[in-house]
């Protein structure tokens, strides 16, 4: 792997275990619970998350067509269509799977070829991985958030090392 594809790899695997430690312990009512009438679930947090690793790098990178295992957009999802949680983790498993064999299979100069992205307009490839990487911290950060905030919650706060006082 070179060396921007293996920065974006450990940027995507940094805090998937944060993300799984938050996410597995959860009920099927748990995954589809809203704090309020606003925010999206966290099966919708997660499903987004697949999505983008997998349709923005189909979009603009590889040109392949959309790829929807549940037969529809997550922005177009009622909760009906949410899948369940096994699905939704086997989804992001073959999503991170995929995206593996895409970095090992990129050369170092792939990354500054540019695209045209309809929101953001000409940017580079490196550019799509970028916003691949944030858009998962972004939205493990607010599944995190998320199971925190349920009611009854399984999720344990996490303490980190470096704020403990010595």
């Amino acid at each position: 792997m070179t060396p921007q594809a293996q920065a974006i790899w450990s940027g995507l695997e940094f805090r998937k275990p944060m993300l799984l430690r938050n996410v597995e312990p959860l009920s099927e009512p748990q995954m589809r619970w809203r704090p309020g009438a606003g925010p999206n679930p966290i099966a919708w947090q997660l499903w987004h998350i697949g999505e983008v690793e997998d349709n923005w790098i189909r979009t603009l990178v590889t040109g392949e067509p959309l790829h929807l295992p549940f037969g529809v957009q997550v922005r177009e999802a009622t909760e009906k269509d949410y899948p369940s949680k096994d699905r939704l983790l086997a989804y992001i498993r073959e999503t991170r799977a995929l995206t593996r064999r895409r970095l090992e299979s990129s050369a170092e100069s792939d990354f500054a070829r540019p695209v045209e992205d309809p929101d953001f307009g000409r940017i580079t490839v490196l550019d799509v991985w970028s916003g691949v990487v944030t858009s998962f911290a972004w939205h493990a950060g607010q599944i995190a958030l998320l199971a925190k905030l349920l009611p009854d919650t399984p999720v344990s706060t996490m303490e980190f090392g470096y704020w403990k006082k010595k």
